[in-house]
């Protein structure tokens, strides 16, 4: 009988921990050096249904560690939930389809499968934010969260900000997808223009000023 107990015990616990998968090139590194102020955003509108409308501001965290999502969906579809979204590999393409994106932003080369393990988000795809941070039910949700391995850091391969961000149905069937643009860094105050000096009327043109043209 204490056999029988212990061996679904035993069962349930590797379950559990094969979801931690560290992709070939090792867990996910936290990023500490995104540039302080740096905002990013992405707004969605249309999608499959052409009901979604959304928008998600991404912004360096304190002191330049890890990235602050904040996202906003209205219009989903009251069925077909819950809905995942990820960063992707790929930009959307001017033809505005959402398969151009490729696969999940995956620099670690982990992939998919198993599923992400919250507890453990260094050992999920970079890209997989609903993995790490919880999915959506429509028709409308915020979310607002911290992911300390996404990077606003260009060159590395971490670095969304010339990528996107989809939503999946449940079934992963894309349901819409948009780029993220800069918005540059506010708080820097911008440069003022150089005032062009006017001129002063009658100096150097008065009276006397200039000499005549049969003068030395």
């Amino acid at each position: 009988m204490r056999f029988s107990t212990t061996l679904p015990f035993l069962c349930a616990l590797s379950g559990a921990s094969a979801q931690n998968v560290t992709g070939q090139l090792g867990d996910a590194k936290a990023i500490t050096n995104n540039p302080r102020g740096a905002i990013y955003t992405a707004t969605l509108e249309g999608g499959l249904t052409k009901t979604v409308k959304g928008k998600v501001v991404a912004r360096s965290g304190p002191a330049g560690k890890g990235v602050v999502f904040n996202l906003t969906l209205s219009g989903l579809p009251t069925e077909g939930g819950p809905f995942s979204y990820h960063l992707h590999d790929q930009p959307v393409p001017a033809d505005g389809s959402c398969a151009g994106t490729l696969a999940h932003l995956d620099p670690y080369q982990r992939g998919q499968t198993p599923a992400c393990n919250a507890a453990a988000p260094a050992t999920c795809e970079v890209g997989d934010l609903s993995g790490k941070h919880g999915k959506v039910e429509g028709p409308s949700a915020t979310k607002n969260f911290i992911d300390q391995y996404a990077a606003l850091t260009p060159g590395i391969g971490a670095f969304f900000g010339n990528r996107s961000i989809v939503i999946h149905y449940a079934n992963s069937t894309r349901l819409a997808c948009a780029n993220f643009t800069s918005v540059g860094r506010p708080g820097k105050p911008k440069p003022k223009p150089t005032p062009v000096p006017l001129p002063i009327p009658g100096k150097g043109k008065g009276k006397g000023s200039e000499k005549g043209c049969d003068e030395d």
